[in-house]
């Protein structure tokens, strides 16, 4: 769909330029939504704008629907990749460096507030007056000096804060998610993992090569279970996206063409790949083909249920660690799929 930029400018630059992705939907609520904003306060006609199927709302209904639909699109990003995230800085160095920034600006604003003020103060133009219920004129040059070291040492602690959380942001930001950030998550698979591999090639039609961990566990008296794994440096489509796919490569270049139903079939997308409510426990799906390696199903699984079907334990790794660069540290072998094997025809 079509993106444009909506750039916001300080006219008084004290504030960084933002700069924020709309996309088609967006721009066009958002238009509708300034138009009538800025007629209503300059007095002027309803703005109006044309109904798809006759469909003729008052204008305060239609201008409550562009609202919304405005605030839909920009602040729920699991809706469209596109949107604005309006929460809070997802990571806690993030928000230290707001938080920062924040003080060294409330330092500027005590400065630029009450500059002026004690100015006109020295020069007369203002006048402090008794305290309640006493007649004795305040000496003025006397005030003003007291207040400007009053303002000084504020204005200094907000700066020693905004120095302070720097640094501590930097240190945070060194800091990396470990396995044992990830709730439930086992450190080692178990004793049925039969194969692993990190599957690497370039899909039809797609730009960059597709990434995938995939691991064949084999519990005893069960049928094996394939699980998939969206790596955190695949830049290509999704697990989700190429399911079919990736299953029809695995089954043909490590199962020996094992058919769609003689497999459990599980993905995993680890915690941190993706914003949301997911974001820390990740996601693991069962996933059914309804024909071979056609029509696939999801169903929501736990990690506690995933090594029940894998029939020991399963690790989960966060997105900052699972990567090709640490699964060959770890002497995992790439495979790179034969060119016929891209999948069923």
């Amino acid at each position: 769909m079509t993106v444009a930029d909506l750039v916001l400018r300080d006219p008084h630059h004290e504030e960084p330029t933002l700069e924020l992705q709309l996309r088609e939907l967006v721009s066009s609520e958002l238009r509708y939504v300034l138009c009538t904003d800025a007629s209503a306060r300059a007095g002027g006609d309803p703005v109006t704008r044309d109904q798809q199927y006759g469909a003729k709302p008052d204008a305060g209904e239609e201008l409550r629907h562009a609202a919304a639909r405005l605030d839909q699109l920009t602040s729920i990003s699991e809706l469209s990749w596109g949107g604005v995230d309006r929460g809070w800085p997802a990571d806690a160095a993030t928000a230290l460096h707001e938080a920062s920034r924040v003080s060294e600006l409330l330092a500027d604003l005590v400065r630029y507030a009450t500059g002026p003020v004690l100015d006109n103060l020295d020069h007369g133009s203002v006048v402090a007056l008794p305290p309640a219920g006493t007649k004795d004129v305040p000496n003025q040059p006397a005030l003003a000096a007291c207040h400007r070291e009053t303002i000084e040492t504020i204005a200094g602690l907000l700066g020693e804060v905004a120095a302070k959380l720097e640094d501590l942001s930097g240190q945070v930001s060194y800091l990396q998610h470990t396995t044992n950030a990830v709730p439930g998550a086992s450190q080692y698979d178990g004793p049925t993992l039969a194969t692993e591999v990190v599957l690497e090639w370039r899909m039809l039609g797609m730009v960059n090569e597709s990434r995938f961990h995939v691991r064949v566990f084999r519990p005893s008296g069960e049928l094996p279970v394939v699980v998939m794994g969206d790596m955190s440096d695949n830049h290509s489509q999704s697990i989700t996206n190429a399911v079919e796919e990736v299953a029809a490569v695995v089954a043909a270049e490590l199962l020996g063409g094992a058919a769609h139903d003689s497999l459990r079939w599980v993905q995993v997308s680890p915690p941190g790949r993706f914003r949301g409510p997911h974001s820390d426990s990740g996601v693991i799906q069962a996933v059914r083909f309804e024909k071979p390696y056609r029509r696939p199903h999801w169903q929501q699984l736990t990690h506690g249920e995933l090594e029940q079907l894998a029939g020991g334990a399963v690790r989960i790794w966060h997105a900052s660690d699972y990567t090709v660069a640490a699964m060959t540290k770890r002497g995992i072998p790439i495979l790179h799929p034969r060119p016929t094997a891209t999948g069923p025809t």
